[in-house]
């Protein structure tokens, strides 16, 4: 690939080089990751962490590896949040934090960053994990020594792109199962390219493994089995292997696999009605926020989406050019099939969400890497002695330009995080709403916890519900998920009708109002609930998402009745008139 004079040929004399640069590609997106991790607490912007919490919650409490859920099925993700649950619990109790585990229980129910944070570093460990593999990754796409320098320098702006890449640094700080399944399948395809390489059953079975905990993390890793497929074809069309032995170390893949599954995840066969129920559960044609459209329409949302906003322009282009290497190289058969198939499979789906790209990431980085490492190495060959600083100046001021793109939308995220509308209408609230108010809160807002009101929640078929009896009572995943009903959203507009009378109150934090307004459409009967609902009080203070400054959900604060008109006297204007904060 290098003719022994380009920029390929100095990584491959000084790998010191290449060591050091990937040991602070790796730093950057370790310490971008943390930066940040508490976002929110002890108040939950993402309900779903709870979800995840209260499976771990119920391993530990049950002493089993069954979660009693498997809608991702995310039981590796569970199973790690258990242990770091364990871990917290144990030094608290050295500590003197918690007297036993029911002590503990009490403070996780009252305020559950003590769980929630050492959740999410662990999401940041497998978040940075995933900068370290892709760059393995890239380096496996060599085919000889020639090759290695050139993939080298492939898999460190691959590696430099996944270190800031916005949606796997926004999804490295939540617990959830994308990251962790993302990190589990990089692993396998590792293995999957070196089982083109080379005649071993070991390969085959080490990635089916690592596909084995993908799958038991996320679902629709399992796509990733078109990788081994892909490396056996090559080899079967190259002539390297006998189509017996090829298809025995498929058969070894395959076993490995679903070994690998139920290894981690026994419950799946043990337990598999609640599996079925659980996907039935997962299968939605609408989601508020997420509805999508034809393929077509899919595909368009998430190249200008997530994948622009990803990669950028400059790495974009810089992608096409990596994917046509790929196309002439090998290792295309292993990568190339599998991205097609991951975002034909997505983009088929009734909804779209960005962290479902996620898995891809590393990929399409590795498709830049490629593109800017072949300007570099045609750079160098067109250019001589003298000019080859200027050169190297250059390719590298290309992969800067690149990567300031998606640097800067990650940046503004952060800060977005850290400024959520939701804390702020909960921080105006607490300024404003006087004691004795019962107040209706439609999000997990812990740190209103403290303050003296009467706090209530809707919660599906239930009705409104008082929120420090149900923390009080320990409330168990199976209570919610009867409560939902099926439901994808517990707010006010799916509350059943016959029980909104239980959700009177002086004030409402409402943060979800402007989204069924948005999709009225779709959602009549929810924003109707919404329109009533905000016809009976007024509208006192609105926090509007605004990019790159506030983050979140536009949040309202309403306020009903006789004590907020008089609460309204009281405060004169700055009461009696909507306050819009930007």
């Amino acid at each position: 690939m290098a003719d022994g004079q380009g920029p390929t040929t100095t990584c491959a004399r000084r790998p010191w080089l290449a060591t050091l640069a990937i040991a602070a590609i790796f730093t950057v997106g370790l310490v971008l990751r943390i930066h940040g991790v508490s976002f929110g607490l002890p108040a939950l912007n993402d309900p779903d962490e709870l979800i995840f919490e209260l499976g771990s919650l119920r391993m530990l409490r049950t002493l089993s590896l069954n979660p009693g859920w498997f809608g991702h099925p995310g039981t590796t993700t569970m199973e790690i949040l258990a242990a770091a649950n364990l871990g917290v619990l144990g030094f608290g109790r050295a500590m003197g934090w918690f007297a036993d585990s029911k002590d503990f229980a009490n403070a996780v129910y009252a305020n559950p960053a003590w769980i929630i944070l050492p959740g999410r570093l662990a999401m940041v460990a497998f978040g940075a994990g995933t900068v370290w593999q892709t760059f393995r990754l890239g380096e496996e796409l060599a085919e000889d020594k020639d090759e290695a320098a050139f993939a080298r320098l492939a898999a460190l702006a691959a590696a430099a792109l996944v270190a800031i890449e916005p949606a796997s640094m926004t999804w490295s700080q939540v617990i959830r199962t994308d990251i962790m399944a993302t990190f589990f399948m990089l692993l396998s395809l590792r293995a999957a390219l070196r089982a083109m390489r080379q005649e071993r059953l070991k390969d085959h079975i080490v990635a089916g493994l690592w596909l084995g905990l993908a799958i038991a993390t996320k679902w629709p890793t399992g796509i990733a089995a078109i990788a081994l497929g892909g490396a056996a074809a090559m080899r079967l069309i190259t002539g390297t292997s006998r189509p017996r032995q090829i298809g025995l170390h498929l058969a070894a893949g395959a076993a490995a696999t679903v070994a690998g599954l139920l290894a981690v995840s026994p419950y799946i066969a043990l337990d598999f009605n609640t599996v079925v129920h659980n996907l039935q559960g997962e299968a939605q044609t609408h989601h508020l926020g997420a509805t999508g459209g034809s393929p077509l329409h899919n595909l368009g949302w998430y190249a200008t989406g997530p994948i622009l906003t990803g990669l950028g322009f400059v790495g974009c282009a810089l992608a096409v050019i990596g994917v046509a290497w790929l196309l002439r190289h090998r290792a295309g058969a292993v990568l190339l099939p599998l991205i097609a198939a991951f975002i034909a499979t997505i983009c088929s789906q009734a909804l779209v969400w960005e962290r479902w790209i996620l898995p891809m990431v590393p990929l399409l980085a590795l498709a830049m890497g490629l593109g800017w490492a072949q300007i570099m190495d045609r750079l160098s060959r067109a250019c001589g002695q003298q000019q080859r600083l200027l050169t190297r100046s250059a390719g590298f001021a290309l992969l800067g330009a690149a990567l300031i793109q998606p640097a800067m939308a990650s940046w503004s995220r952060k800060v977005e995080r850290q400024h959520d509308a939701r804390q702020l209408a909960t921080a105006w609230a607490a300024a404003h709403i006087p004691a004795g108010s019962t107040v209706l809160v439609e999000h997990f807002a812990f740190e209103i916890l403290p303050r003296p009101w009467h706090l209530i929640f809707p919660f599906g078929d239930v009705g409104c519900v008082d929120v420090r009896a149900y923390l009080g009572g320990k409330v168990q995943y199976d209570t919610i998920n009867a409560g939902r009903g099926g439901r994808s959203n517990v707010d006010y507009g799916t509350v059943t009708p016959d029980k909104r009378g239980s959700c009177r109150a002086d004030y409402a934090i409402l943060t979800q109002y402007d989204r069924y307004a948005a999709e009225r459409g779709t959602f009549p009967q929810e924003y109707a609930a919404y329109r009533d609902l905000v016809a009976q009080g007024k509208i006192v203070a609105t926090f509007a998402r605004v990019p790159g400054r506030i983050g979140g959900l536009t949040t309202h604060v309403v306020s009903f009745g006789a004590r907020a008109a008089a609460e309204g006297e009281q405060q004169g204007d700055q009461a009696s008139a909507p306050r819009r904060i930007r």
